[in-house]
């Protein structure tokens, strides 16, 4: 008998069995059947994959797995089983990091983002100095420059009602810059153009599905002239390097001349010597501060009012609920400021609930496991992707009935009546996350609700007709797709 060949068939008998025991075990993640090599990779649509996970959850319950190519990717549509895998629980830790990314990561971002480092010292270190920043207390701060930017808003809404798309970027935008780079943002509105197209470019590249080279990293291996993708994410770094290293460079050789001046950029220029920090880095640094004021401030703070005016326009009695609450408060020559938050608390539900109705962000950030664990019977391997479904917790009929219906009264109901209001707008919804929660949530809750008072103090909001008189269509399915909505 050959030895060699039953040694081999002796070994291939063990992994079989092994296998085979390990299944019987640890039973199969449910999913829908994959394709061979490819897995899952041509059924994930790269438009609104949250309504394909949304089909996935009610087909086969709230964990789902799926795979691109050999990258399982475990969707969470229970808000317990976020909790426990990627929020504040002991495994928090193993789910904290994220996935390499090949094409926004090795390339768009030479492995510097913040957003997409691995969990470790560098992330924790940086998180602490955005806290810095961003923590409650730090936010109280900002309130007089909300409220400066709020008003403006309200004069460009005045003038151009019909650019309210532009006014709503432009409203946290001079915020937002100043608190990075130390300046107001330039009215001709260049920097704020050219940071929006990258940051707006960047959460395209993150969605799932949307370079090969993320679900085949084999494809890197080829030479750049069969890989133009490659030359493509290098100029978008470059753009990147040129933009946020003016801005950086610019705050440095103002530093000179002004050594009472506070910013992001020149704490990182005061810690560059210290900390060892190369330009570069130092470049993505406030590249990362400025995207998540950009996300939680211009990004999702615009696309969450644009949903407030689609919400207002198609359920006016909500509208009207409003502002009556904000009349009894506040007359024509009161303008309305932070100091009476507790007294609006149906405005709170409305924009809780309008959190909850049209999340921004329907997905969350992906995550990433560093090790084997595993969970209610099922084994989630190390290298896995876990994504949170926010837009299924937000449409989960147990907690939220008739959930595709725009009804504050169902947080009203719900409120407790402690606490600071600014901080209980962030509660009873899954619009934030767990332990990688959105640092900037704190500025993003009281933006949101002092550009809504103040809007719904000040306009009605109708649906436009045409030149027959008949109202135009409003369908709150018909919206852009990413990882934002």
């Amino acid at each position: 008998m050959n030895v060699p060949l039953a040694s081999a068939g002796f070994l291939v008998s063990v992994i079989l069995i092994y296998r085979m025991t390990r299944r019987s075990i640890s039973p199969q993640i449910p999913g829908p059947p994959s394709h061979l090599l490819v897995g899952h990779t041509f059924q994930v649509p790269t438009m609104k994959p949250w309504k394909y996970f949304e089909k996935l959850w009610h087909q086969y319950g709230p964990i789902v797995k799926i795979s691109l190519a050999g990258d399982d990717i475990v969707v969470l549509s229970d808000p317990s089983d976020a909790e426990e895998l990627a929020s504040l629980a002991r495994r928090a830790r193993n789910y904290s990091s994220r996935r390499p990314l090949i094409y926004a990561g090795k390339y768009r971002s030479n492995n510097m983002r913040l957003s997409l480092l691995p969990y470790g010292d560098v992330l924790k270190r940086q998180r602490a100095a955005f806290h810095q920043m961003l923590q409650p207390r730090a936010v109280r701060g900002y309130e007089e420059r909300q409220e400066m930017e709020s008003l403006r808003l309200i004069v460009d809404l005045v003038r151009a009602p019909t650019g309210y798309y532009h006014h709503f970027q432009r409203f946290p935008a001079s915020l937002l810059f100043k608190l990075t780079f130390g300046q107001p943002l330039n009215d001709d509105g260049k920097d704020l153009a050219a940071a929006i197209e990258i940051f707006t470019g960047f959460v395209k590249d993150l969605t799932p599905n949307a370079h090969l080279v993320d679900s085949f990293p084999m494809l890197d291996l080829l030479p750049d002239f069969l890989s133009p993708w490659r030359a493509e994410a290098k100029w978008k770094h470059q753009r990147e390097l040129e933009l946020y290293g003016k801005l950086s460079l610019e705050v440095k050789a103002r530093m000179q001349k002004n050594i009472e001046m506070e910013c992001f950029a020149v704490r990182l220029w005061e810690q560059q010597e210290k900390l060892n920090i190369p330009d570069e880095e130092l470049f993505y640094s406030t590249l990362s501060m400025f995207n998540i004021f950009l996300s939680v401030g211009t990004d999702t703070n615009s696309v969450t009012l644009l949903w407030f005016v689609m919400a207002m326009a198609l359920y006016p009695e909500t509208m009207e609920k409003a502002q009556r609450e904000i009349d009894a408060v506040f007359n024509m020559d009161s303008l309305p400021s932070f100091t009476r938050m507790q007294d609006l608390p149906y405005c709170s539900a409305l924009i809780k609930e309008l959190l909850r109705w049209a999340p921004a962000a329907p997905l969350s950030i992906p995550h990433y496991s560093d090790d084997d664990d595993e969970y209610k019977g099922y084994t989630i391997r190390k290298g896995t992707t876990v994504i949170s479904s926010l837009w299924n917790m937000h449409h989960n009929e147990k907690e939220f009935p008739n959930s595709y219906k725009f009804d504050p009264e169902r947080f009203l109901c719900k409120s407790s009546g402690t606490g600071e209001v600014a901080d209980s707008l962030r509660e009873g919804h899954y619009a934030f996350g767990g332990l990688r929660q959105c640092p900037g949530q704190h500025m993003a809750a009281k933006s949101t609700w002092i550009a809504i008072v103040r809007v719904l103090w000040a306009f009605n909001i109708e649906v436009r007709k045409d030149a027959a008189g008949n109202p135009m269509k409003i369908d709150p399915e018909d919206c852009s797709s990413g990882l934002t909505s």
